[in-house]
């Protein structure tokens, strides 16, 4: 099938239970990228929009094994009805338009714009062809989806990895006054690290070699992290190899790299972030985190990274995965991003980030811990906001306050009694926090409500269909997306029972605006 391309999209029909067939596309007889596509023309319930604006004007030859009958189309935009208004779309949590998403990738500042770049497929609302999706913000809550940065291609499949700006201009890349921004990811064919760049500020991206600039260690090597060390003046690489080990790299023109030390961060695997903090008593640490948020505390030295304690969680759910930290940030602030993977039940969709949190590293009783909080931009789509000041909610005395069918921010502050169990219900979402075991549920995960104090401050963020909690002054974080924590606007309240007399010293409401309008 030869087709001249016209517009940005060509837009083939999908049944998302049909069988895969491989579409191979080439132009100038040239194999472009392989994708695994479930066409069907007969009975599609799910449009594949196929970026291919880098071929306008050209032909492409696209043929399907095994051959089948298949019609396309072609648009600029995507026809998506009831585009961010679906069933279930989350709305202030950032989607893709259309297919599925998972680890963010590549997050970056520069020009005062926000980068995410994010593992994507777009041939359905399921994983595979890994490509890397592209959004752009100006502060950190409005994203606008730009086109597809990395295609797959003979060396693989384009999983995750990280992006730093070539400040130095150490490969020589950069025109002008702009820098040059390097994007490291994982290909798969086989696992090794490569790069690609951009010399202007992300508008266009290029591959920069067919040779990988870490070639293959062991086992699926993945996912590398790349900061510069001011310990070392020069850069360190966190990469993934096997089991519970990470590796760390250096490099001194960020084009060759060299092993210097394996780290085993128990219970963790896959997708490290690595990055410097200033604790709140002032001392400069570094942070070594895995997908499933273990981390460990450290200081850099000549030989490697020295960790100072026991590896910790931060996040105590099923949900929040593979987070990564904003490169080039201004003042020192450290933003993360996770994925919270769970199958939403819209049809065009699947998986959303997390909503934005600003680190903090703090010292109590000679121990270090990570905290999180939701980003302070957050204030920029209140809607109406309620402060209540102190009641009781009395012993089987039930406690309901209206609310809006929309996201919510809820902030409370507590003064439970002895023995206090105190449950929440809100659009129908059960949490149930424990006194006498210290321990607070939802819906199948759980974690402690305290680590340090008495009192329980907790923040909690209700989506659509997730609820994201930060207890203990962001030292304990719960996120949640599953089949029971879909909101219910039928049942439009906030209602509090207690077992026990249970003083809320205070509390905050604020209705949230969508991130994507009207």
């Amino acid at each position: 099938m030869q087709i001249e391309v016209k517009q940005k999209y060509l837009i083939f029909p999908v049944n998302t239970l049909s069988s895969y067939k491989k579409m191979m596309i080439s132009c100038d007889e040239k194999p472009e990228y392989t994708l695994d596509i479930r066409l069907d023309h007969l009975s599609p319930n799910f449009y594949a929009y196929i970026d291919v604006s880098q071929y306008i004007g050209k032909i492409l030859s696209v043929s399907i094994d095994p051959e089948m009958e298949c019609s396309f189309e072609e648009s600029d935009t995507m026809n998506i009805p009831s585009l961010y208004q679906e069933s279930y779309r989350p709305q202030v949590h950032f989607t893709t338009k259309n297919g599925w998403i998972n680890d963010p990738n590549g997050l970056v500042y520069i020009n005062e714009q926000y980068h995410m770049f994010y593992q994507h497929n777009p041939c359905e609302n399921k994983w595979n062809n890994m490509h890397w999706g592209h959004a752009v913000s100006t502060d950190l809550i409005h994203w606008e989806e730009r086109k597809i940065a990395l295609f797959p291609d003979k060396t693989g499949a384009m999983f995750s990895g990280s992006a730093i700006v070539d400040e130095r201009n150490l490969l020589g890349l950069q025109t002008g006054d702009t820098p040059t921004i390097l994007l490291y990811y994982t290909a798969t064919n086989p696992f090794s690290q490569y790069i690609a760049y951009s010399t202007d500020s992300l508008k266009t991206i290029k591959k920069y070699s067919d040779s990988p600039a870490v070639p293959h260690i062991v086992g699926s090597n993945r996912d590398p992290k790349v900061v510069f060390c001011k310990e070392w003046d020069a850069y360190a690489m966190a990469l993934y190899l096997e089991d519970d080990i990470y590796g760390i790299l250096k490099s001194n023109d960020l084009l060759h790299w060299n092993l210097v030390q394996k780290i085993a961060l128990p219970g963790d695997n896959e997708c490290p972030d690595l990055f410097p903090i200033t604790a709140e008593d002032g001392n400069r640490k570094w942070i070594l985190i895995g997908a499933h948020d273990r981390y460990i505390v450290g200081d850099m030295g000549n030989d490697g990274f020295y960790p100072i304690q026991e590896a910790q969680s931060l996040h105590y759910g099923k949900s929040a995965y593979a987070g990564q930290t904003f490169s080039g940030m201004p003042n020192g602030r450290v933003i993360r991003v996770d994925w919270d993977k769970w199958d939403i039940p819209t049809p065009n969709i699947c998986g959303q980030m997390s909503f934005p949190t600003e680190l903090t590293l703090k010292e109590i009783d000679g121990m270090y811990y990570v905290c999180a909080h939701p980003i302070k931009e957050i204030a920029c789509i209140y809607d109406k906001s309620e402060f209540i000041e102190e009641f009781t909610v009395h012993a089987e005395m039930p406690e309901r306050i209206p609310l809006t069918p929309t996201p919510y921010l809820i902030k409370m502050s507590i003064e439970p009694a002895e023995s206090t169990q105190l449950a929440l219900k809100i659009f129908g979402i059960d949490v149930f926090l424990n006194q006498s075991d210290n321990s607070i549920k939802i819906s199948d995960s759980s974690a402690s409500i305290t680590l340090t104090t008495e009192k329980w401050e907790m923040i909690m963020l209700v989506d659509r269909c997730s609820v994201e909690l930060y207890l203990d002054d962001g030292k304990i974080y719960l996120g949640t997306i599953d089949e029971k924590t879909y909101c219910d606007y039928n049942l439009p309240y906030l209602e509090m029972t207690s077992s026990t007399d249970c003083t809320i010293k205070n509390m905050e409401l604020h209705s949230l605006k969508s991130i994507w309008g009207n």
